[in-house]
């Protein structure tokens, strides 16, 4: 669903408005005047006929951009925006919001929304968006209850979902109206999503249903795992996505050719997956399902050397279509890495959920015969440092201890009593292409004790500190951990006073 809204549409908004620069704009849910009941009729005199009434008055002229008997609430369907309580209409045309959505701008102190309606942000103004818990709270043509923030805020947010929704048609691939549809066999992008053709979600299921369910059932078969090589040359052109990543969204795989890969999960475990460029680039995504777009994983561009590979838990027949792109119109040359793990609790490999695998039959020890952790054991074994810098790998302690920040891989835990209060900062570096998650507490079982967690969520092989205050002493406990099981491995250690 479109969520930000262009800035042509916020101009002619603030143009419709008086809300943009007015000195006097009318608040959101101002009523409007009503007019005046007219005179009653003249009484007749005594005696005599009675004489004929006086004509009513004439009714007083509503107030401007108020509440009328047509004012509508948020999320009902506009044309207008005097149609609309907020005064504000999103409307097919500016917003692509199929039969318009009303609305108001606001601001949570000055200008709250009406009852039933949330403000939220969307930068350099905000929007009153009806709140809902469900689908059917929200009625309007295309509208779906969204958790817009991120934070549990549900609310009603406009798109499509049907062609006849929209004046023109409905985008499937962005979810919104546009003023034309795709054109599925002219090779150009005529509804300006990124994409074309057979990879628009508005041409697969139709026109270019054969041709997508011959690729997919033809894709290259990776179950067994190994390494395959291969060039984009020769390959369909009938898949692409819409990728989102920190900086925005670009399209992979427009125009180009693509090699289709499929990996059937054998049993449940881990697999691993990391495509290479051996000439040229190239962009990769993975789907679970091959003609879903819906379905998209993530996209990453092509693997360098020491880059970690993806690491995806599976159960026994789940499955993952890989698609490498060329890029620019140009080919590229690929060699695919793929392996699997299962996940076979006490065979003494730490593999996918498993918090611990020891390989032994001892259930009280510090690790279960379930392979989970057990947490009073392993805190009673934390490593004592007696150095001003450690080392040790992250791939051979636990997997049961977790930060605020993360750490849901490796993890050795430390015990440090300093010799002297006040504040000391712990650094823990990576060493290779380990991702490190650093935390702190002062009680190992208890993760409401903790001091401090760190993880830059950029840069993966960066060192992660923190400056924490203790107590002479007084031990702390730190857990040097990694972001997921595929990125443990070795760091150093080091704890020096904050100067």
């Amino acid at each position: 669903m479109r969520l930000g809204l262009p800035l042509s549409a916020v101009t002619a908004m603030c143009l419709a408005l008086a809300a943009c620069g007015d000195d006097d704009p009318a608040p959101h849910g101002t009523p409007s005047g009503t007019g005046g009941e007219g005179g009653e009729g003249g009484q007749g005199a005594d005696g005599g006929e009675g004489g004929q009434g006086a004509d009513g008055g004439e009714g007083g002229q509503g107030g401007q951009g108020g509440a009328t008997a047509e004012t509508r609430a948020d999320g009902e369907p506009c044309t207008t925006n005097d149609e609309c309580l907020g005064g504000l209409c999103l409307t097919e045309e500016l917003f692509g919001w199929a039969a318009g959505y009303c609305s108001g701008l606001c601001d949570p102190d000055l200008m709250p929304c009406e009852g039933g309606s949330e403000c939220l942000n969307q930068g350099s103004y905000s929007l009153c968006l009806k709140t809902c818990e469900a689908a059917d709270d929200c009625g309007g043509a295309g509208q779906a209850c969204f958790d817009v923030t991120g934070e549990g805020a549900l609310m009603c947010i406009g798109g499509c979902d049907a062609d006849d929704q929209c004046q023109g048609a409905c985008n499937d691939d962005l979810g919104y109206c546009v003023a034309s549809g795709e054109v599925c066999d002219n090779g150009e992008d005529d509804d300006a999503d990124g994409l074309q053709d057979c990879e628009e979600r508005d041409c697969a299921p139709g026109a270019c249903a054969t041709s997508i369910a011959a690729a997919c059932t033809g894709a290259t078969d990776v179950s067994e795992g190994g390494t395959f090589s291969g060039t984009t040359e020769g390959g369909t052109n009938l898949f692409a996505s819409l990728c989102e990543t920190l900086g925005g969204t670009y399209a992979a795989g427009v125009g180009t050719n693509e090699r289709v890969f499929q990996f059937v999960a054998p049993a449940k475990g881990i697999v691993q997956m990391a495509a290479r460029a051996t000439e040229g680039d190239f962009d990769w995504y993975v789907r679970t399902d091959c003609d879903d777009a819906a379905t998209l994983r993530g996209c990453l561009p092509a693997f360098v050397a020491d880059d970690a590979p993806v690491e995806l838990p599976v159960e026994e027949g789940d499955t993952y279509f890989l698609f490498i792109e060329g890029t620019e119109d140009a080919e590229a040359a690929y060699a695919l890495d793929v392996s699997f793990a299962a996940q076979v609790c006490g065979d003494g490999a730490l593999v996918g959920t498993e918090e611990c695998d020891d390989g032994n039959t001892v259930d009280d020890d510090m690790c279960t015969n379930a392979c989970e952790v057990n947490t009073e054991v392993a805190c009673a074994a934390a490593v004592p440092i007696t150095a001003e810098a450690t080392e040790g790998d992250a791939s051979e302690g636990t997997q049961g201890f977790t930060g605020s920040c993360g750490g849901a891989g490796g993890e050795i835990v430390y015990r440090y009593t300093p010799a002297a209060s006040g504040e000391v900062t712990i650094t823990a570096t990576p060493v290779g292409a380990a991702d490190v998650v650093l935390h702190a507490r002062t009680d190992c079982a208890d993760r409401d004790s903790e001091l401090a967690c760190a993880d830059d969520p950029f840069d993966a092989e960066v060192a992660e500190s923190i400056t924490v205050t203790v107590t002479e002493a007084a031990p702390i406990d730190i857990f040097v951990d990694s972001y997921d099981s595929g990125s443990s491995g070795a760091f150093t250690l080091t704890i020096t006073p904050a100067e």
